[in-house]
């Protein structure tokens, strides 16, 4: 196998990692909360994070738009599929997989314009499923949930910083 097959190859299961670790972390490491039509608070966001800072742009979006939209299904709320998978794609925008470390100040700025993305695209979509004082409502519940992912960002990025983790994933490619 040519090396950048084998380089493709190993993005793409990193990506499936993440897709899964992800799916696990939003759908069952979640708190309900009733302010949010019935959704529910998560830390799968967090994990989107660790991607878009490890992985090449695409092959994070892959993973956070798979990784989320399963969540969904597996929760039982497969009508937030469609808008799912492109808003966690596009929180991958505000990170940069270049350099050695997680977290950098592209990357500490960008989880916190992330989890904004994030809040804004779920509220854009209440807006069109449920009216607009249900989008308003829900906007509590997605400060909260940004909140939380990017502290753990700020917990975990510099923990696997210290374990030289980038340096290990790329070092498999």
């Amino acid at each position: 196998m040519s090396t950048n097959k084998n380089n493709s190859l190993i993005l793409m299961v990193q990506a499936a990692l993440f897709a899964a670790l992800i799916t696990v972390f939003t759908w069952l490491v979640h708190i309900p909360f009733p302010l949010q039509n019935d959704g529910y608070v998560h830390i799968g966001d967090a994990v989107i994070y660790l991607a878009a800072a490890t992985l090449p742009l695409p092959y994070a979006m892959a993973a956070a738009g798979i990784g989320g939209g399963l969540a969904d299904v597996l929760v039982g709320a497969p009508m937030w599929v469609i808008a799912t998978v492109p808003i966690k794609a596009l929180l991958c925008l505000c990170f940069s997989s270049r350099g050695p470390k997680l977290l950098t100040l592209r990357n500490g700025i960008g989880s916190v314009g992330a989890a904004i993305v994030n809040g804004g695209g779920y509220y854009v979509a209440e807006c069109l499923l449920f009216g607009e004082l249900a989008g308003l409502a829900s906007v509590w519940g997605g400060l909260i949930q940004g909140g939380a992912s990017v502290a753990l960002f700020f917990i975990l990025a510099p923990a696997l910083d210290g374990l030289k983790w980038k340096e290990r994933v790329k070092g498999l490619s």
